[in-house]
């Protein structure tokens, strides 16, 4: 179940961004849909709003 008004699916936050070691990245919620299930689940996982941090790891909204 969604609850679409605090962006959280099955009560856990979906505005996070999981980052792989070798630089892919995924919003958190495109993973537990099941989209990214050929990969692995070593990644870590940043708050979308933790601008500093997906910069110091290569990740860019403004491709």
């Amino acid at each position: 179940m969604t609850d679409i008004t605090h962006g959280t699916c099955r009560g856990q936050p979906t505005d996070e961004i999981a980052i792989w070691p070798y630089g892919n990245w995924a919003h958190i919620g495109d993973i537990r849909k099941g989209d990214y299930h050929y990969m692995s689940d070593d990644y870590e996982v940043v708050p979308i709003d933790d601008i500093d941090r997906l910069n110091a790891l290569g990740v860019s909204f403004d491709e």
